[in-house]
């Protein structure tokens, strides 16, 4: 002990630095000058343990932290018992007072129960990651809610009340309360149950995901279960949006002036499937000409259908430079029209098989491509196909795209091939089809990450 206590401080902090939670607190017992020295704790974590060992855990590590030491991280994850709620919320209190960094919080909630975090969680004044889950609600702040260095927040079907109604809404408050606020992630968001306007000056990166719909969600209309009035995004400083989720009846505000990237996935109903009709019901333009100066654009099926619904209003994006679609082997209806819409495209990427005919022997180019005449006009450069098997009616389909794409540098297949001779002839098929650019290289990149390329 006394060789451990003639080292310099900052050594004896160093070590420190590599002890648990636990050790560190019975290290501050040791020794007043440890006390001083074993300030700043890694991280506490409690995962999925009996009520018993949680009581333990804060009695024992979490209540014995020195008033000055500091926690970068605590997680937190246990199932929610109305006879644990108490110790919960001290244990939380602790760590606030502490000034915890980051912040990890999977408190699980059953539907029929309520469970909301205390206000003091809302006054931190150092925790710069917040992740919340799952089930509970926040339903109200602080006067004094504050979180000035936050930069990264996750909620994971958290549930928010009021503002539907035009009245006070948390999580537009907890915005507000966020001045430095970088990235917010929303997963099993339930829009029928607050503002549902996402506004913030600061944010650079959104994800919206909703993991799942109950058709009798509170709040929303019993004749049209999917049917919610709006949502609105001030955020003029985004550059990434991931958005899946169903349409609400319009967008009145959106301000996506600097966005760059935009994943897309939005479904008119629980089928997922987009209508002519659709058009009567919901007006998603707003949202559309808000995507003016996207960069990189990835869209599944259900977007593409949207799109081909406005088709005659969308605007032209003349900025896209990267376009994905993942298509689940659906019809390309909407994909000749979808592809006018980027005049300055220049890298496609099928994250699907290639579409074809699968109930004809006749022919196998689907009437939905109109024999892919869409792609005389077309200036991409460079075309990925994330799925590839190598079937003669993918290879027909191959054949379109590189005997109409004028422009066409690059050509990366990933391909599935069950043995080296399969590999090989997956290349020599696509090396036989004739390219409409002598510029064409083609590159199979297999499963198993072996890349064969070929002039």
């Amino acid at each position: 002990m006394d060789r451990i206590s003639n080292l310099p401080d900052e050594i004896i902090h160093h070590i420190g630095s590599f002890l648990s939670a636990k050790e560190a607190a019975f290290a501050t017992l040791l020794s007043k000058r440890w006390r001083n020295l074993f300030t700043i704790v890694p991280k506490l974590r409690f995962n999925n343990g009996s009520a018993k060992s949680f009581k333990d855990f804060v009695d024992d590590v979490v209540l014995p932290l020195p008033v000055n030491s500091r926690v970068r991280k605590f997680s937190l994850k246990c199932k929610y018992v109305p006879d644990i709620e108490d110790l919960i919320n001290r244990c939380l209190l602790h760590v606030v007072n502490r000034g915890v960094m980051c912040l990890q919080l999977q408190i699980e909630v059953d539907r029929e129960e309520h469970y909301s975090l205390p206000t003091h969680v809302f006054t931190c004044k150092t925790v710069s990651t917040m992740k919340l889950g799952s089930g509970f609600v926040i339903e109200a702040l602080p006067a004094d809610v504050s979180l000035p260095a936050l930069k990264s927040l996750f909620l994971d079907s958290v549930r928010f009340l009021g503002g539907v109604d035009g009245r006070y809404c948390a999580f537009k408050t907890l915005l507000s309360a966020s001045p430095v606020l970088r990235e917010l992630v929303m997963n099993g968001n339930e829009w029928g149950k607050w503002c549902r306007t996402v506004s913030s000056t600061t944010l650079q990166r959104l994800t919206i995901r909703r993991e799942d719909f109950d058709p009798y969600e509170e709040g929303i209309i019993d004749d049209d279960p999917y049917e919610f009035d709006n949502v609105s995004f001030e955020t003029p400083a985004l550059t990434y949006l991931d958005y899946s989720d169903y349409v609400p009846k319009e967008y009145p505000t959106v301000n996506l002036d600097s966005l760059v990237e935009a994943n897309l996935n939005l479904c008119a109903d629980v089928e997922g499937v987009w209508q002519k009709e659709h058009a009567n019901t919901f007006n998603p333009m707003n949202l559309i000409i808000g995507f003016k100066n996207v960069e990189i654009f990835n869209l599944t099926i259900e977007a593409v259908e949207m799109f081909g619904v406005f088709n005659e209003t969308i605007p032209m994006f003349e900025k896209v430079s990267q376009l994905s679609l993942s298509l689940s082997n659906f019809c390309w209806f909407s994909v000749p029209n979808l592809m006018k819409k980027f005049p300055n495209l220049k890298t496609l990427i099928i994250e699907d098989s290639l579409h074809y005919e699968y109930h004809s022997t006749d022919e196998v180019i689907c009437q939905c491509v109109s024999g892919y005449s869409f792609l005389l006009s077309c200036p991409v450069e460079v075309l990925k196909i994330n799925c590839y098997d190598g079937s003669v009616e993918e290879l027909e389909q191959m054949k379109h795209f590189l005997g109409k794409l004028s422009c066409l540098e690059l050509v990366e297949v990933r391909a599935k091939a069950a043995s080296r001779d399969a590999k090989l002839k997956i290349m020599a098929d696509l090396l036989m089809l004739p390219r409409a650019s002598t510029k064409c290289k083609v590159k199979v990149k297999l499963f198993t990450n072996t890349t064969l390329l070929r002039g």
